[in-house]
């Protein structure tokens, strides 16, 4: 019964909700979300294998707000897509950083208005379709919109290779930089593979 009850707990720890955070605030930004600075956009923003850790089934991510800016923006159709990404860092293209066959559309909402309205707070965006992260490779989140208003500012934080690319929506290719949101995933932790190897420990002896 003991065995079963440590299992039981193990389980349920490990299948509840729980975050992995990458990057600092280290000053203020306005990518992704001022609209009033660009109507349409698409950006692209790298986080690194060892940076994410752990295998997550992604469900939200969340930027920091800084005191700057407004509370609120709203986008005409706000897409957010992630993936893997084909190297450790980005090129000019868009589409060439993905791993083919890997972006998934993740979220998708016509006349999206995502509010902040606490400074130095994260504002969250539910995924409507999670993505589970293996736990191997570079993931890629991208953010576009055709047209929009008003501004939510958040803290970057700058990497030491290319971690973003901003182009127009639609835009085949853009430009890089070193610096990328700091973010927040949200979702359910996978079973580490230690954690497996208790299990089959405990009903292997007795």
């Amino acid at each position: 019964m003991y065995k079963q009850f440590i299992l039981f707990l193990m389980l349920a720890l490990n299948a509840g909700a729980d975050s992995i955070e990458i990057g600092t605030d280290e000053f203020f930004s306005n990518n992704p979300f001022c609209a009033s600075c660009a109507a349409d956009m698409r950006y692209q923003t790298l986080y690194l294998e060892n940076e994410i850790g752990s295998p997550i089934e992604i469900q939200s991510i969340s930027l920091m707000r800084t005191p700057a800016g407004g509370t609120s923006v709203t986008l005409d159709t706000l897409a957010i897509y992630i993936g893997y990404s084909k190297n450790g860092e980005l090129g000019t293209d868009f589409d060439d950083n993905y791993l083919p066959g890997t972006r998934l559309l993740v979220f998708w909402e016509e006349n999206c208005t995502i509010n902040a309205p606490e400074p130095n707070q994260w504002f969250q965006i539910d995924l409507e379709t999670p993505f589970s992260y293996s736990g191997i490779g570079n993931l890629i989140i991208e953010y576009s919109w055709p047209d929009g208003y008003d501004e939510v500012f958040n803290y970057n934080w700058t990497g030491t290779v290319n971690r973003s690319l901003t182009g127009g929506w639609g835009a085949t290719t853009g430009f890089t930089t070193q610096d990328c949101p700091h973010i927040l995933f949200t979702g359910a932790l996978s079973l580490k593979n230690a954690t497996f190897g208790y299990i089959k420990t405990l009903f292997s002896t007795d």
